[in-house]
C-alpha cells in the first residue's frame, strides 16, 4: 500500500487506539490499543503513546507524515478542559505533551469532531456538507460540520451537548453507558451489570432491559430534536459503543422524530471512525 501514511489516535474513556490511515481514508495498519480509565493521567499517556505508535509505524512500508489526536473535552488554546471521563487530563497542556512524546507533527482535535469528519468524508454522510455526528459510549459526544467545515464555535465548545440540562442532571447522566445501567436498575433490573450486559438481557426479552433502552431512545430523540432545531443537518450519524443497540432504541427514536428534516443513519466506519477522523485532521494540517 502506497503512502503517505497518517497516524490517527482516538483517546477514549476506556481505550487509547492508534492506526495508520491513507489519504483515501483506508486503514493501512491494524488498530492497536491500550487501556485508559478515570485513573489515566499525563504520565500514562507519555508512556503509552510512543509505544503504541511505534508498533504501528514498525509495520508500515514507509514512515508516517503526521499524527492526528482526538480527545474528549474542550480542545482549544490552552489546557484541555471538561474532560470528565479522563479527569486527570484536565488542565494538561496536551499539545505540548504530544509534541514531546512523538517525533511527528501533531494536530489535536475533539474526538466527536474527528468522528464527524471521518463519516462526512469517507462514511455514512459522504458528500453532505451539513452533518452532525453523535458518539454514544462512556459519555455522549457531538461534532458539527457546517458548509463542509468542522464547526468549533467561539470558544471551541460547539457540540458539548453532554451538559444540556435534563431532569435535574446533565444529559450525559442518562445518555451514556452508566445511564443505561441506571435505567435498568430503576426498572427493577438486578445491580452489578454493565451496558453490554443490559443490552444482552434486553435481547433475551428482559422487561427491565427493554425499558432501559426505550428510555435511552427517548433521550436520544430529545438530543436529535435539539440538534435539528438549531443546526438542521442533512445527516445525523450515530456511532460509538452503544450505537450497536439501535435495534433496541431505534423504534422509539424513529417514532419521536417522524416528520423531522434530515436523515439519521448509523456509522459506516464503525470503531475505526475515530482513528480515521483523527488522521484526517492531520492530513488537513499537512501541506501535500
Amino acid at each position: 500500500m502506497a503512502g503517505p501514511f497518517f497516524l490517527g489516535v482516538d483517546l477514549g474513556g476506556t481505550q487509547l487506539r492508534i492506526a495508520a490511515v491513507t489519504r483515501e481514508g483506508r486503514l493501512a495498519s491494524d488498530v492497536v490499543s491500550g487501556p485508559t480509565g478515570r485513573g489515566f493521567g499525563p504520565d500514562d499517556l507519555r508512556r503509552a503513546l510512543p509505544e503504541l505508535a511505534g508498533r504501528v509505524r514498525s509495520g508500515l512500508p514507509g514512515d508516517a507524515a503526521a499524527m492526528g489526536f482526538g480527545t474528549p473535552g474542550v480542545v482549544g488554546p490552552g489546557p484541555l478542559s471538561q474532560c470528565d471521563n479522563l479527569p486527570l487530563l484536565n488542565g494538561v497542556e496536551l499539545a505540548e505533551l504530544l509534541d514531546d512524546a512523538v517525533d511527528l507533527p501533531v494536530s489535536l482535535e475533539n474526538d466527536a469532531r474527528c468522528f464527524t469528519l471521518a463519516e462526512a468524508r469517507f462514511g455514512a454522510a459522504r458528500g453532505a456538507r451539513d452533518v452532525c455526528g453523535l458518539t454514544l459510549g462512556t459519555g455522549v459526544g457531538c461534532g458539527l460540520m457546517v458548509g463542509g467545515r468542522l464547526h468549533r464555535g467561539a470558544a471551541s465548545q460547539a457540540g458539548e451537548v453532554w451538559r444540556i440540562p435534563l431532569r435535574g442532571e446533565n444529559l450525559e447522566h442518562f445518555l451514556s453507558g452508566d445511564g443505561v445501567v441506571r435505567a435498568w436498575e430503576a426498572a427493577g433490573g438486578s445491580p452489578g451489570l454493565d451496558a453490554a450486559e443490559v443490552e444482552a438481557r434486553a435481547r433475551k426479552g428482559a422487561a427491565a432491559g427493554r425499558a432501559a433502552w426505550s428510555a435511552f431512545g427517548e433521550d436520544l430523540a430529545f438530543l436529535c430534536a435539539c440538534v435539528i432545531a438549531v443546526h438542521d443537518p442533512a445527516v445525523i450519524v450515530i456511532g460509538g459503543s452503544l450505537s450497536g443497540a439501535r435495534d433496541l432504541y431505534g423504534p422509539v427514536l424513529a417514532s419521536r422524530l417522524d416528520g423531522r428534516s434530515g436523515r439519521i443513519v448509523g456509522s459506516e466506519l464503525g470503531p475505526a471512525a475515530g482513528v480515521i477522523g483523527a488522521a484526517s485532521v492531520s492530513m488537513d494540517a499537512t501541506v501535500p
